[in-house]
């Protein structure tokens, strides 16, 4: 993939340190190609009692739009251009769903680093989009 190749990159982003070197790979390479950043951050929702689910609901996505915004803030400093998009679900599946439809050229996700038992119980996310993504993945660690 050369550079003229890169306009549209995906970062999954969840506030973890883990994304945040996935974001940190993906400012150096936008800088490298002139590419604009996306930053997903997919909120999953328990099915539990509705009035819960609302106020939970509300409260995550007023935590994940502060997030985002801050990002944005801090990538337009470095002369990146950043947009920040919430959805609901299955993270893997809605990441790897989003960056085929919006037509990303490549999607650079950290690695949680999940090892032994836990990540053959439980798989990774990084992971399981790799297998589902019809768009090229990077994963950083």
């Amino acid at each position: 993939m050369s550079k003229e190749e890169i306009k549209r990159i995906l970062v999954p982003l969840d506030g973890s340190s883990s994304s945040e070197k996935g974001l940190n790979k993906a400012i150096y390479i936008a800088k490298l190609t002139g590419a604009e950043i996306t930053g997903l951050n997919v909120i999953i929702i328990y099915p539990t009692l509705a009035s819960t689910v609302v106020r939970y609901k509300k409260l995550i996505t007023e935590k994940s739009e502060k997030m985002l915004e801050t990002i944005k803030q801090a990538c337009e400093k470095q002369g990146v251009k950043f947009t920040g998009k919430i959805l609901y679900g299955k993270p893997s599946t809605k990441i790897s769903e989003y960056a085929q439809k919006e037509k990303f050229d490549i999607i650079i996700i950290g690695s949680r680093g999940l090892s032994g038992l836990k990540r053959t119980m439980l798989g990774s996310i990084s992971s399981a989009t790799v297998q589902k993504s019809k768009v090229s993945v990077l994963i950083v660690k």
